[in-house]
């Protein structure tokens, strides 16, 4: 099944105003976040109260530009399931042209145990 959502690029996306790049078109960065933000989503609908997903791994190439104003679609694919892992392939668009593609990777934990990790370190 494919999972999808849709974002409008803002001037706060861009390269030039997020520091990665001096253009003002949507930054790498942005795309990151916004195919994470999907696939949290994604899992959201299959986890329990106390559960969260966090994003471990992800793989993107950047194929073409778009700029302020566009509508972006993030479409996800989940390929697979390892124990706590959930492993996805996605596509980004803009209209029908593909401006990205990769793979991301997501962990499921109990919210409360991974907050407590966090303040041992």
């Amino acid at each position: 099944m494919i999972f999808s959502k849709e974002y409008l690029v803002n001037e706060k996306d861009t390269a030039k105003e997020m520091g990665s790049g001096d253009l003002e078109v949507l930054a790498t960065p942005k795309v990151v976040a916004m195919v994470e933000n999907t696939a949290k989503d994604y899992l959201n609908n299959k986890l329990s109260e106390y559960e969260t997903s966090v994003g471990i791994a992800i793989e993107l190439n950047h194929l073409k530009p778009s700029m302020v104003g566009a509508v972006i679609q993030v479409k996800l694919l989940e390929i697979s399931q390892n124990k706590n892992k959930t492993y996805f392939q996605f596509e980004v668009y803009e209209n029908q042209c593909l401006i990205a593609k990769g793979t991301h990777t997501r962990a499921t934990v109990i919210t409360q145990d991974f907050l407590t990790n966090l303040e041992k370190k």
